[in-house]
């Protein structure tokens, strides 16, 4: 080839590099979509559509309005969203769902549901939250969390049915959609109305009276959509509307229904319960035979049931994202449980601090230090009273009044009984048997669960049977570990009952009582991890 020709062949077929630099110099789809929204008068015009013309007036809200038949399952809502608001890369505030047929003779139908914060009449996260982070404005409606408020206990996560406030690691608080209330503030439609290509979301005005109305009326929905939680919880204000399926979508259903997994253990709140639990249970026995016992019974246990309160309570601040601003804790106290609790077991330990050295410095004076004994005791079943509440007020069937209040009050009494035999002495060794079988039956109702969960179709309604299938499967391991502890416990306080040890009595009841620490702390949880509920479409992604 001429060398001559080689410049003219170079410059007629330009290299890769060339090619790259060339399509670069470009406007994208994301910059053509700038421009557009910039300098053309009729995406204002569009945006504006979607707006309310005016502010709500006096007994009125904003609340998103969805229409399921244009919402494409897209996901731009989700994308700005995360953008605008500067999320962290697992954090969505609004989140896309699906609902689908399941049955072979149904219609082959798949309905995308996208969700995000309610904006709630009576909002859970607000009325749960134990340092008064959330607040509903007065003027708009909307739900809003104050971060600077929050320390990042989680149990807003726990009280929204809809699972709408998100955890941040990194910043060690909960954040949540304020239907980006700073847009709306100056006329600006909010990310997700913007974002969607279709059209799918609007903001409304509603008028709170009708929704209430609306909502606990025997002729209304009991959900938002199929499978999601009961709206009488919270009384949301999202509207979804659809005609091109609304005669099928009641019969659909959606993924977190028909697929379960295991949640989160938290594992510092397993401490802090049965540790406490442990605590109170040996107080209690100490106020029983309070007026009957001779004081030198009494040296050891007392120290010993208020050092495990005292270590159950400090494992708590380890669930805590910001633990240094725990001392928050009992701002919430007239709607928070958690509060309660905090204030509860507050007062129980200074009690028990209180009665441990009083029976150190008047060790004789038996009448005072058993009404003092007796005030302790019920101070702590208050406190536990009130741990047991904080997962009943979420409305999760498997964490109903009489499964935990049953769960939690056989699990006091059992531990209590056990570590009184291990730190105090004269006691009937009867009362180790009767210790563990209390321990035993308060899992009794996950063992139905887990027989109920056998069956390859089960009901989503069956709560039970669902949690039942993840105690099969994720949490197998755990569970016959469990069991397995259970056994040993019971044989070795049988034994124990039957036989005359001699000097390994002591050793053998701390050994009885650590494995009993160690199951329910499996048990615990489990009851966390294995619990399965109503949860919205899409609340899994």
């Amino acid at each position: 080839m001429s060398t001559q020709l080689q410049p003219l062949i170079a410059q007629a077929q330009p290299t890769l590099l060339e090619l790259l630099l060339q399509e670069q110099g470009g406007l994208s789809a994301v910059d053509s979509f700038a421009d557009w929204h910039e300098f053309n008068s009729i995406a204002a015009a569009t945006y504006q559509a979607l707006m309310p013309a005016t502010a709500p007036k006096s007994g009125q809200q904003y609340a998103f309005e969805v229409d399921l038949d244009a919402c494409s399952g897209c996901k731009a809502c989700v994308v700005a969203c995360h953008t605008l608001n500067g999320l962290e890369e697992n954090e969505t505030w609004r989140k896309v769902g699906a609902l689908s047929s399941q049955s072979i003779a149904a219609l082959p139908i798949v309905q995308h549901v996208t969700t995000a914060c309610h904006h709630c009449v009576d909002p859970a996260c607000l009325n749960g939250c134990p340092v008064k982070a959330y607040e509903k404005d007065p003027l708009t409606g909307i739900v809003r969390h104050l971060d600077d408020q929050c320390f990042g206990c989680k149990y807003c996560t726990m009280m929204c049915p809809y699972e709408v406030p998100q955890y941040s690691s990194t910043l060690g608080i909960v954040r949540k959609c304020d239907m980006c209330s700073q847009r709306l503030g100056i006329g600006e439609a909010p990310a997700c109305v913007q974002a969607c290509p279709n059209q799918a979301i609007r903001i409304a005005i509603v008028d709170v009276a009708t929704v209430i109305a609306n909502t606990t009326s025997t002729k209304a929905a009991a959900s938002l959509v199929s499978t999601a939680p009961p709206s009488r919880i919270t009384i949301p204000t999202t509207t979804y509307v659809s005609t091109q399926y609304s005669q099928v979508t009641a019969q659909l259903l959606s993924i977190e229904s028909i697929e379960d997994k295991a949640h989160e253990g938290h594992l510092p709140l397993v401490a802090m319960i049965v540790l406490t639990q442990a605590s109170v249970g040996i107080w209690l026995v100490l106020a029983v035979t309070g007026f009957v016992t001779v004081f030198s019974t009494y040296v050891f246990a007392a120290p010993f049931a208020t050092a495990l309160g005292v270590v159950g309570v400090h494992a708590a601040l380890l669930h805590l994202g910001r633990p240094w601003l725990a001392f928050r804790a009992f701002l919430g106290w007239r709607t928070s449980w958690l509060s309660r609790e905090a204030i509860a077991f507050g007062l129980f330990m200074s009690a028990a601090m209180t009665a441990t050295g009083l029976r150190l410095v008047l060790p004789q004076q038996l009448v005072l230090n058993g009404l003092v004994t007796a005030f302790v005791a019920a101070t702590g079943i208050v406190a536990v009273t009130c741990t047991g509440m904080i997962y009943i007020a979420t409305r999760r069937e498997l964490w109903g009044h009489l499964r935990t209040g049953v769960d939690f009050g056989l699990s006091m009494i059992g531990l209590g009984l056990i570590g009184a035999i291990a730190s105090m002495e004269g006691l009937p060794k009867g009362l180790l048997v009767i210790g563990v079988l209390c321990s035993i039956l308060a899992a009794t109702a996950k063992l139905l669960d887990y027989k109920r969960g056998k069956p390859l179709k089960i009901l989503w309604e069956d709560f039970s049977a669902r949690s039942g299938r993840v105690l099969r499967t994720e949490l197998a391991g755990p569970w016959r570990v469990l069991w397995m502890l259970q056994g040993i416990a019971l044989i070795a306080s049988v034994s124990l009952l039957m036989s005359d040890f001699g000097n390994a009595t002591p050793h053998l009841t701390y050994t009885i009582l650590a494995i009993s620490l160690l199951a329910q702390a499996i048990h615990r949880w489990l009851y966390f991890a294995s619990i399965a509920y109503q949860r919205m479409p899409g609340a899994s992604t």
